[in-house]
């Protein structure tokens, strides 16, 4: 299919994502379980986050590089969203109050 994009790499920092989200809950669950100082769990606690660690590091690497790397704004278009945009008239609305406002929206 022409000028298709492949998704595959922030599809794969979502699953990072996921997995990440899992740790945290073990590393809570291991947490909240261990009595006093003495924590029988600190190596599942340890290991978790170290997994969480290096897939965060490598999902970043690999974003920036395959995905955000090249990335360019095309600042007319931009622009022109921008002033083309009901939403501006909310920073005139203290300026020209609710009414007047809402007239310049509704133009």
């Amino acid at each position: 299919m022409p000028r298709k994009v492949n998704p595959v790499i922030p599809e794969v920092f979502n699953q990072i994502a996921f997995e990440v989200i899992g740790n945290d809950v073990t590393v809570s669950f291991a947490a909240e379980a261990g009595q006093l100082q003495l924590n029988a769990f600190e190596p599942i606690i340890a290991h978790s986050l170290f997994k969480s660690l290096k897939h965060l590091r490598n999902g970043c690497l690999t974003l920036a590089e395959r995905c955000i790397k090249g990335i360019t704004a095309n600042r007319e278009h931009m622009r022109k969203l921008v002033e083309d945009s009901i939403g501006i008239v909310t920073a005139l609305n203290p300026h020209i109050g609710y009414v007047n406002a809402t007239a310049v929206a509704r133009a």
